[in-house]
């Protein structure tokens, strides 16, 4: 279990304070009882800019988990390795290093050759797996599709003419242990947050979550599938919700208008700290 926590918002669309960036995008910095992990690396614009306004040294991190391979959470992955990747571990899903598209064109992950990725990092792990990254944190595996209502949130493929279908089955969260309830800190949550937070439940027996913060993928989501969100949020005793990134301004007004003060505006810059 986490005594102290600090996840600082790296990467993400919008930026909260002077001389920080925004970018589409997502990267956390997690500190857990000492230890540092990179969740995520953003497109890699703003990255390196954004850890040095906040004083945060990106070659103190042990580990660094990618939540899926688009390139809007894996593009900066090949400059933080140029800083720190002879002192790290990697975390992959084995999907992460397949070509991805949409609608728009390639969207994968700019370096996803392993054998590259081997030789620059220290420890290659390459899982569909749950396992614990650091003590108290915890890299889901292939999160199940259960719930009738979530999907991928769009449209996406491994192939550029669009004949295999990509269920972003890498989409992954990180889970962190603390004596408040679980953290759970979303990527994109292509899986669902609902099938998220349930499989996280399912693999731990514990139901109650203090908090969940990431991109929710809901910028299609009916009212219905809102709802239906909010209540899972509700039914887990989620007291701290930070939506952000992709989860959209219409599913965000939504959460605040339900939730109230149990939201939290989740910018570059932001800061969630847990202490016992």
């Amino acid at each position: 279990m986490v005594k102290d926590l600090a996840i600082t918002v790296l990467v993400e669309n919008t930026a909260w304070g002077r001389d920080l960036l925004g970018e589409h995008g997502l990267a956390w910095w997690i500190e857990a009882d000492g230890h540092r992990i990179l969740f995520d690396t953003g497109q890699g614009y703003v990255l390196k800019h954004n850890a040095k306004q906040l004083d945060i040294s990106l070659n103190a991190a042990e580990a660094i988990v990618l939540s899926h391979g688009h390139d809007d959470h894996a593009g900066g992955l090949s400059d933080v390795l140029a800083e720190c990747g002879a002192e790290v571990d990697l975390y992959l899903h084995p999907d992460t290093l397949k070509p991805k598209y949409s609608p728009r064109g390639e969207i994968g992950a700019p370096l996803r050759d392993a054998d590259e990725l081997e030789r620059r990092v220290r420890r290659l792990v390459v899982t569909a797996e749950p396992m614990q990254v650091v003590p108290g944190v915890w890299l889901t595996g292939t999160i199940p599709r259960t719930h009738p209502l979530e999907d991928t949130g769009g449209s996406f493929w491994h192939d550029r003419d669009r004949q295999e279908i990509d269920r972003l089955l890498d989409d992954r969260s990180l889970f962190i242990e603390t004596s408040k309830g679980l953290v759970v800190v979303l990527g994109c949550a292509h899986s669902g947050v609902i099938n998220t937070l349930d499989y996280i439940a399912d693999l731990t027996g514990v139901r109650r979550i203090y908090a969940v913060m990431g991109g929710m993928h809901l910028l299609r989501a009916n009212r219905e599938r809102l709802q239906a969100t909010v209540d899972a949020l509700s039914r887990y005793e989620v007291q701290h919700v930070g939506a952000n990134h992709c989860t959209g301004t219409k599913a965000i007004s939504f959460f605040w208008e339900r939730l109230l003060d149990r939201c939290f505006e989740c910018r570059v810059g932001t800061r969630f700290e847990v202490r016992d």
